[in-house]
């Protein structure tokens, strides 16, 4: 049996890179500029970097299994052409007719194409996957300024009424200029700021739940249970946290700040794990049987 040569020593290498390069250039060309918008994005935004840490570790060990293949393909296959077509397509048609969804949609298929590029064609439902969150991921970039607000009184409004439910409520409302939310239990008051929104624990359920579902073969209703499920979970998780501070901070004392960080380090991880261990244990479908 005949053993290829390395990657790099393989004989029609040279004639196959350049193309590649071009047509790397090419998306920096037309999803630069998304793309660096993103970055800063994640860079000033905490929540934002969240979800963008969980898409990364949970592809991470989403392919750390994988089977068979050379570890780095680094060609462009059938399905890695597709993807890569469709995402040019999409930035060209966003431009074109000013509509910004198209570009989402368009970055979502280039980093389907940057991954079945880098590992090949056997990952196929993985990077159907990754394209799905990292479109996911773009939209909540984009909806972070929109969401920040509702979501941190949705958070106070269910951290009351959880209050209320153990038998010592606690009232929400608003203080300053511009406005604060705060909590006040015991006598107690505690500002629901943005970083208490629960944006990161809510996108990063998603975003995890996107990646997984569509990484298996699973039934369409469990797909569609799973990725609604995950921002519950997300939103009831961060509800409970700020129930846990709120409890606490009174035995925590002058360790208020590092009891806050454990709380929310240990429902952030103990969430994600949840749902990760929900998806795996969901059965796969059966591949079908062709008959030759």
């Amino acid at each position: 049996m005949e053993v290829p040569p390395p990657y790099g020593r393989h004989p029609g290498m040279r004639s196959k890179a350049i193309p590649a390069l071009l047509a790397w250039a090419l998306a920096a060309l037309l999803f630069g500029r998304s793309l660096a918008w993103l970055a800063t994005a994640a860079a000033v935004r905490e929540q934002v970097s969240h979800a963008a840490i969980v898409l990364g570790f949970g592809l991470v060990f989403l392919l750390r299994d994988r089977p068979g293949g050379n570890p780095l393909a680094l060609r462009f296959g059938r399905r890695a052409c597709g993807f890569y077509a469709a995402a040019c397509l999409c930035a060209a048609l966003a431009a074109a007719l000013d509509q910004p969804l198209l570009m989402v949609a368009g970055l979502g298929l280039l980093a389907g194409s940057i991954l079945l590029f880098v590992l090949g064609e056997d990952v196929l439902r993985p990077a159907i996957g990754f394209a799905l969150a990292f479109a996911g991921f773009t939209m909540i970039s984009i909806l972070f300024p929109l969401a920040d607000w509702p979501l941190r009184v949705a958070a106070g409004r269910s951290a009351a009424w959880f209050l209320s439910l153990l038998g010592s409520p606690g009232q929400l409302g608003f203080a300053g200029e511009p406005a604060r939310l705060i909590l006040v239990h015991a006598g107690r008051p505690f500002e629901v700021a943005s970083e208490c929104n629960g944006f990161g624990m809510i996108s990063g359920c998603l975003l995890l739940a996107l990646l997984l579902v569509f990484s298996r073969r699973l039934r369409v209703l469990d797909k569609l249970v799973v990725i609604l499920l995950a921002p519950i979970l997300g939103l009831v998780s961060n509800a409970v946290r700020i129930l846990a501070i709120v409890l606490l901070a009174p035995a925590a004392g002058e360790h208020y700040l590092a009891m806050h960080e454990a709380v929310g380090i240990a429902l952030f991880f103990g969430t994600l794990g949840f749902l990760w261990w929900l998806v795996a244990g969901l059965p796969e479908r059966k591949p079908y049987i062709t008959l030759s």
